[in-house]
């Protein structure tokens, strides 16, 4: 059993909450410098609401990166459950870096988890998925005791987490390998990436080619599997997809927008919109800060009766 310390979860509003935190592994090194340094930006540290209940680094697998944060409303009871996948290339990122999220949600009674997953270059593709497949595996199975509805699962990412969380959604092959099928969520959310067809991302000479390549290596057909603008067509009915851009006429805009058209051309339900005045960082960092608006967006497609497809 691996030895437990005591964490602090740091939190502005309430009273401070000291959780089990086990020890884990330190996040692998990319090979390539991110764009902008984590150093320069404010700190993302949750931020909890006053009925907030957290429980922190619960295992969903064996290995130290398999873990989830577990944000929920005091009293929850078949509660909505929003799964979050982090972002940063695929090579780094963590389930703590989730803001005001947990206050956002958890106050409009709708349970958060936060997942980390096998990182590049240490675990090439599919690690990944396979790993936010498995936690969506766990956390169906232990809804009942996170005060959550297993039928009202929204699968939610940013940036390469985007990229994740549609490709789990649309290629039945990652979740049938965890025991499940696209009907088991009930809506899927990409708040900021634009990583869906990766053959185009490296023949565009994308700053993500480089972490294409990293993780999913070096052949096209790879890529070309691993993107989910490949998959639309593989399973029938899909969940309901909410795609949210940060900057309007870039790159990632007109893939999200390319995706949902996809999507609604095979029968699926996808919503766009582009946010004012965020950048890619910002529309994650402040969804659900104080006088945030961005967030009715994703509250909406929550409690949107339509894009419960695990109720069908």
């Amino acid at each position: 059993m691996r030895p437990h310390s005591f964490r602090c979860v740091s939190l502005i509003l309430g009273c401070v909450a000291l959780v089990p935190r086990a020890s884990s592994a330190a996040p692998a090194t990319a090979a390539f410098a991110p764009a902008t340094q984590a150093a320069t930006r404010p700190s993302q540290a949750a931020v909890l609401a006053p009925n907030t209940v957290a429980r922190l680094d619960v295992p969903y697998g064996a290995d130290p990166k398999q873990m989830l944060d577990i944000y929920a409303p005091k009293g929850a009871s078949d509660a909505p459950v929003v799964v979050y996948v982090h972002g940063g290339e695929w090579t780094r990122g963590d389930k703590a870096e989730i803001s005001y999220k947990p206050a956002f949600l958890n106050a409009h009674g709708i349970v958060l988890i936060s997942i980390n997953y096998r990182l590049s270059p240490a675990w090439a593709h599919p690690a990944q998925v396979d790993d936010v497949a498995s936690s969506i595996a766990w956390v169906k199975a232990h809804a009942a005791e996170l005060g959550a509805s297993p039928r009202r699962i929204i699968l939610m990412g940013h940036s390469a987490g985007c990229h994740l969380v549609t490709l789990v959604a649309l290629d039945p092959r990652v979740l049938a390998r965890a025991g499940l099928k696209p009907s088991d969520l009930a809506g899927v959310v990409a708040w900021s990436g634009g990583s869906y067809d990766l053959v185009d991302k490296v023949r565009s000479a994308s700053s993500y080619a480089p972490y294409i390549r990293q993780t999913f290596g070096d052949a096209e057909a790879a890529w070309r599997d691993a993107s989910p603008i490949a998959h639309v067509k593989d399973f029938s009915p899909l969940p309901g997809f909410l795609f949210v851009s940060a900057e309007k006429g870039n790159a990632s805009e007109k893939a999200a927008q390319n995706l949902a058209s996809l999507i609604q051309s095979a029968g699926g339900e996808a919503a766009t919109h582009t946010l004012e005045n965020r950048t890619h960082f910002t529309s994650d960092h402040l969804l659900g800060a104080p006088e945030d608006t961005t967030g009715r967006l994703l509250l909406d497609f929550i409690n949107e009766p339509a894009h419960l497809q695990g109720n069908r």
